[in-house]
């Protein structure tokens, strides 16, 4: 990883230590490299890299749909459930903010992407599914059937994941019944 994004990585990594909020400032310089570094960590599969580049997403005071694709490509190749739980995490900013901010549609491959993750036999990368989906407010009713399925059985009560999953999808399913009154 170019060494530029490497400091940042490190100083986000120390400042969120000592307890603050990093809050990095997006230029368009730095999507463009961001978006290099990813393109390149995605084709020699360095997750480690793909990481470092999410955790610096997390923390940005201001977002871009301009690394859409790339999160869409992550979510829909990468195995690693870490590294699905990061993505889907720095995405709850960079898709959804954005699109709502920006009043841009967010693209239906996405709405595609979270239906497959509720598939996901990992209980974590479940829950970070149904989290990402709580976020999206009224837009999650497009998701309304995918979610009433992922519903966990008696694993909730053994699983913290699974059970943290239940407490999300009855908050979803209050939430519906509020908007479509």
């Amino acid at each position: 990883m170019n060494e530029i994004y490497t400091k940042l990585y490190l100083d986000t990594i120390l400042k969120l230590k000592q307890g603050q909020r990093p809050q990095i400032k997006l230029t368009p310089e730095m999507i463009a490299g961001l978006k290099e570094e990813w393109q390149k960590a995605l084709n020699t599969n360095a997750n480690d890299v793909i990481t470092k580049i999410l955790c610096i997403l997390d923390n940005t005071q201001n977002t871009t749909s301009e690394l859409n694709e790339l999160f869409f490509k992550t979510l829909k190749t990468m195995k690693d459930s870490d590294l699905l739980v990061y993505t889907l995490s720095a995405s709850q900013k960079h898709v959804i903010a954005d699109g709502l901010k920006s009043g841009v549609m967010i693209p239906m491959e996405y709405f595609e992407i979270l239906k497959n993750l509720l598939l996901d036999k990992n209980p974590e990368v479940k829950e970070w599914t149904l989290r990402t989906i709580e976020t999206m407010g009224p837009l999650s009713l497009r998701l309304r059937k995918e979610v009433l399925n992922a519903k966990p059985g008696f694993m909730k009560l053994i699983n913290s994941h699974q059970k943290k999953s239940a407490q999300l999808i009855e908050f979803l399913e209050n939430e519906w019944k509020r908007m479509t009154k």
